[in-house]
């Protein structure tokens, strides 16, 4: 009796579905030539064993070495992780520089209302400086017809040192008018 080879189909594309059909091819041929004992095996299924070998090995020598694979997806994991750490560092320094200027802000504001109280402090001080050198004045002014008053009692001679005439003498008027102003008041009190 002759033996039945297997017959031949087209081969998949896929690798792996491939190798299982070969696997499957060849076990069915082997086991015709171990039944068919001293019979030469036919040239048609030696030269399909062969082919199909020869892609199938061809496919696999074509598809990418998955160590290559493997370590490009760590070093893209790796630069993913350096990333996500320098953004977020990055947004940690924005955020504290966000802070440190919200803060430079306000020691802005507090400095120039601190100038603005300064100076209408020194105003104030200027004003009462200027008051107070007024009533200086005033009073060096007043002592000095006083003195001048003293001067023309004690110069005359005793039946004429009166109130009156004094008055009517040339010096200068005794009630003169110091005026002080709101704020001296104040800070007089």
């Amino acid at each position: 009796m002759a033996t039945t080879w297997p017959q031949v189909a087209a081969w998949p594309n896929d690798p792996r579905e491939h190798a299982a059909y070969l696997s499957d091819y060849l076990r069915k041929a082997l086991v015709c030539i171990d039944s068919a004992e001293d019979q030469p095996a036919p040239k048609p299924l030696v030269k399909t064993m062969n082919a199909a070998m020869s892609v199938l090995i061809s496919k696999f020598q074509n598809t990418p070495d998955l160590s290559a694979v493997v370590q490009a997806i760590t070093t893209i994991q790796s630069d993913l992780k350096t990333t996500a750490e320098t953004v977020q560092s990055t947004a940690i320094k924005v955020q504290q520089n966000t802070i440190t200027q919200q803060h430079m802000a306000t020691l802005s504001q507090e400095t120039n209302q601190a100038v603005k109280e300064a100076a209408e402090t020194r105003r104030t001080t200027t004003e009462l400086l200027q008051e107070t050198n007024d009533i200086a004045k005033a009073i060096n002014d007043t002592t000095k017809t006083t003195n001048d008053m003293v001067k023309v009692v004690q110069c005359a001679p005793p039946s004429k040192a009166s109130y009156a005439s004094v008055l009517s003498s040339n010096a200068a008027p005794l009630s003169r008018l110091i005026t002080i102003s709101t704020q001296t008041s104040s800070f007089i009190q």
